[in-house]
């Protein structure tokens, strides 16, 4: 009878400690999936920044006239060398439909366009792209007076905001990642 104790008791511990063992395993199982989609998120915003950087920084670097062609909450269209070689290429930054990207999870992803002259590539998936314009005395410009051209070349400043978030959730939770910055391009005075 006491065999049959020692036994029983033998196999409650053992079941006890592979719970235990699985339990951890599922933990560490869950723990590197968000460490590495968060990591590829990471990577996705700082893409999509490096992208934006470069040509923000250079609109209408050698041209003259009117550089910001079209000014919006989420497009923007200027004019710049970007390769500094003396062409001019036409830079439009847009985004797409969120029903566009229905292969996600994530309600709220779009598709960030950027399109140098006739061709159009995808700078990244974001699910906000905002754009805000100032004056050189840092006045906010209305994006209805951005239609007028006359408005559109008063600006001297341009923050732009990208969130990136996971497309699929975990914990309920898509886990944004923020980027912003202040543009001051030379080339605009």
């Amino acid at each position: 009878m006491g065999q049959l104790i020692e036994l029983i008791g033998a196999t409650v511990i053992a079941g006890y400690i592979m719970f235990i063992i699985l339990s951890l395993n599922i933990s560490m199982n869950t723990t590197a999936t968000r460490y590495f989609q968060n990591t590829f998120n990471q990577r996705n915003a700082v893409t999509v920044g490096q992208i934006t950087e470069h040509d923000f920084y250079k609109i209408g670097l050698k041209v003259s006239g009117n550089k910001i062609l079209q000014a919006d909450s989420s497009t923007i269209k200027f004019v710049s060398s970007l390769d500094n070689n003396g062409s001019v290429d036409t830079i439009t930054y847009y985004l797409s439909n969120k029903s566009t990207l229905n292969s996600t999870a994530n309600p709220n992803d779009m598709i960030l366009y950027r399109k140098r002259n006739q061709i159009t590539n995808t700078s990244g998936i974001v699910s906000r792209f905002y754009l805000q314009y100032y004056d050189s005395l840092l006045n906010n410009l209305t994006y209805s007076s951005l239609t007028n051209q006359t408005y559109r070349t008063k600006i001297r400043v341009i923050r732009v905001y990208i969130k990136t978030e996971l497309a699929d959730p975990i914990d309920n939770s898509y886990y944004p990642m923020e980027w912003r910055k202040e543009f001051r391009p030379r080339n605009m005075k």
